[in-house]
């Protein structure tokens, strides 16, 4: 399945893009280590591959592909919660391609998915508090900031208070 706006298309990683998803975390390094646990100096390609075969626990992940054709990043849902039609959603996009809108588009995209292929009602977008980028990424999704959970993430060996931002399928398509 791909998800496309624009010249942005999102698609179900393969094997063949480990390579490339690995080199793109490597480079992008200093920005996400602060806010995502998996990216630390060990990330490889053994460990890009495994994600990218779903071996990782995303059941829901999408590599971003920009009008370069090069991977821009990725956006997941991951920690499905099926009972109750709740996923969370996480993005990341490689350093050399940020202030783009990719975040944004993709987070509305995976989003849509979410609902409408995936059966959620509801999408959760958590952050540290620290982490204005992916606060700016979430508002201009049009998600709802619903508050601080205290001590929510451990982040680098130190909890950190976390954003708690949601997205229902109205959100998408106002009336």
């Amino acid at each position: 399945m791909e998800l496309v706006h624009g010249e942005l298309s999102l698609r179900p990683p393969t094997s063949a893009d480990a390579a490339e998803i690995a080199a793109a975390v490597t480079a992008s390094m200093a920005e996400l280590a602060p806010w995502l646990p998996w990216a630390t100096p060990g990330y490889d390609l053994a460990t890009a591959a495994a994600w990218a075969n779903g071996e990782l626990g995303e059941e829901h992940r999408f590599v971003l592909v920009d009008g370069s054709g090069g991977i821009a990043g990725s956006c997941g849902l991951n920690h499905l919660d099926h009972e109750n039609r709740r996923a969370n959603l996480g993005y990341w996009v490689r350093t050399d391609r940020t202030g783009r809108g990719h975040a944004v588009a993709a987070t509305r995209l995976v989003a849509g998915f979410g609902f409408d292929v995936a059966g959620m009602h509801r999408i959760e977008i958590v952050m540290s508090v620290r982490n204005l980028a992916s606060r700016a990424v979430a508002e201009r999704a049009g998600a709802h900031h619903e508050g601080v959970a205290r001590g929510r993430l451990l982040l680098g060996g130190e909890f950190h208070d976390a954003h708690t931002f949601s997205l229902l399928p109205g959100d998408l398509h106002p009336r």
